[in-house]
């Protein structure tokens, strides 16, 4: 990623819902988690965060181009951090719990997750996860086919829909020559199509 400065982001957003991602790409699911968040009123933003270098060695893009298209999701109320790019070497959520609350200490932070990650219980697997559900709450957002009704105290679930879209799902059609209209925003269609990402 080239160096670009300082980020500024509101001050008066105290409760900031912080989505992170491989952006690998970037695709709907994500931007329906976000508004849903939004709409429900449970954060004022939505920040969404990049990985640097995916914990479970995900084989991902260039971190350039994952940022540049995750900056085409970007709205008054979602905005890009860098956070994860700054403290480089492996994306774990504890660093950037940390980094971010140092950071913004004024601010109440929300960890966005999906039912899936609730339903299976990885986030035990996180790095340190005792630590970081003592440091912050999370937000666990509707995944289709996926039923909660009860879990961790720290842990709201949304109610509301958001589409099962993957980006896995989005790499294969790509590599197989197949549409992903209806799946990434336009911007990120054409992104992809311009620089030929993903294709075998």
């Amino acid at each position: 990623m080239k160096k670009n400065k300082e980020r500024i982001y509101p001050e008066r957003s105290r409760r900031i819902g912080l989505l992170g991602f491989a952006a690998n790409p970037p695709h709907n699911g994500h931007l329906e988690a976000a508004r849903l968040i939004l709409r429900k009123k449970l954060a004022d933003v939505v920040w969404l965060i990049p990985c640097y270098n995916h914990p479970f060695d995900k084989t991902l893009i260039s971190s350039e181009h994952r940022w540049k298209m995750a900056l085409l999701m970007e709205s008054k109320k979602i905005k890009v951090n860098d956070a994860e790019f700054k403290l480089k070497g492996v994306s774990y959520t504890i660093k950037t719990v940390k980094a971010l609350k140092k950071k913004h200490p004024d601010c109440d932070f929300l960890w966005i997750v999906g039912f899936d990650i609730v339903k299976n219980k990885s986030y035990k697997r996180w790095k340190d996860w005792k630590e970081l559900s003592s440091l912050i709450n999370f937000l666990a957002v509707p995944r289709t086919g996926i039923k909660i009704t009860k879990t961790a105290s720290n842990f709201i679930l949304v109610k509301g829909r958001v589409s099962n879209v993957s980006s896995t799902e989005i790499r294969e059609r790509i590599g197989r020559g197949l549409p992903i209209n209806g799946l990434v925003p336009h911007k990120i269609k054409e992104y992809i199509e311009k620089h030929k990402l993903y294709q075998n």
